[in-house]
């Protein structure tokens, strides 16, 4: 399996592994259910890691920034019907249509996602253990 940059989509030798979200598990399986499937690692090489991390935080920025103009939106369609002539399943429904819409919008249109490592190492605690830092839930007897 060849190990391909997602940034300049050329074959490294090595690179940080790209974490597999939900939106790369949908193509790979859209691609294999076409036949069309390559199969390959998706990695970011070491030359384009401050691309990827710029591309990152723009993605976040943009999702963040829909999430809330979504909840904006559906708070608006949904409560001024209330407000003004009573409640309107209609609305209701267009708001929350409207609003998945907007959440869409930066996972269609720039999807960057995570190397596999940063993912890794926000792994939770488990129940009842401590924490280094003693900030943690004690086991109980």
């Amino acid at each position: 399996m060849a190990k391909v940059c997602i940034i300049c989509s050329k074959e490294v030798p090595r690179g940080h592994a790209v974490a597999d979200d939900a939106v790369i598990r949908f193509i790979r399986r859209a691609k294999q259910s076409l036949n069309i499937a390559k199969n390959n690692e998706l990695v970011v090489c070491e030359k384009d890691l401050d691309i990827h991390k710029g591309k990152r935080q723009g993605y976040e920025r943009n999702l963040a920034l829909y999430m809330v103009i979504a909840g904006i939106v559906l708070v608006l369609l949904v409560f001024l019907p209330i407000i003004t002539s009573g409640f309107s399943a209609y609305a209701v429904a267009v708001g929350a249509l409207f609003a998945a819409l907007l959440v869409l919008m930066p996972v269609l249109t720039s999807h960057t996602p995570a190397l596999a490592s940063k993912t890794a190492g926000q792994k939770k605690t488990p129940a009842g253990k401590k924490t280094a830092g003693g900030k943690g839930k004690t086991e109980k007897k």
